[in-house]
């Protein structure tokens, strides 16, 4: 894995040890995803990535106008580690972060963002917080998918699987 990868589990980690209570209660998906970014500007912030960068939620802006996917729609991902405004420049990541299992829709988002000439971002990944009761499941791409499991009880990855969808 690399480091951003690390910095995801690592705050998915943190997310389950001390606001489980919010994935086994299940409040609005945005509830989770705010403490998430919460977790993961933490971790960035102790691993000095996040110069000159942010994490957002809900951000839907691009420069000055909106974000949009490659059909022409309006766009707003879950949570973008990025400059604001800043066109193609330092944008590292893009998740989409569902309660339950992710859509084709969610990976066809994550899949524009990083694939695009005019967004540019480093990676993407997809979170599934309830797929399966014990672990969430992790999807991170960068042109191909990356499937990894983390169990929710000992804080372990359980399996990683690449090319899968």
């Amino acid at each position: 894995m690399n480091e951003l990868q690390e910095s995801v589990v690592g705050a998915l980690r943190m997310l389950v040890e001390f606001d489980n209570d919010l994935i086994k209660t299940q409040p609005k998906e945005e509830c989770i995803n705010h403490r998430f970014a919460r977790c993961l500007e933490r971790v960035l912030s102790d691993k000095g990535l996040l110069d000159m960068c942010d994490v957002d939620i809900e951000y839907d802006k691009y420069m000055e106008g909106e974000k949009k996917g490659s059909d022409g729609r309006n766009i707003r991902p879950d949570i973008l580690i990025h400059e604001r405004r800043s066109g193609d420049r330092n944008n590292l990541m893009v998740i989409e972060a569902k309660k339950g299992y992710e859509t084709k829709k969610d990976r066809n988002k994550v899949i524009d963002l990083v694939s695009s000439d005019k967004y540019r971002y480093s990676m993407g990944a997809v979170v599934s917080y309830f797929p399966r009761g014990d672990c969430i499941r992790i999807k991170f791409f960068d042109g191909t998918w990356t499937t990894c499991w983390l169990n929710k009880n000992d804080l372990s990855i359980l399996e990683t699987k690449k090319g899968t969808r």
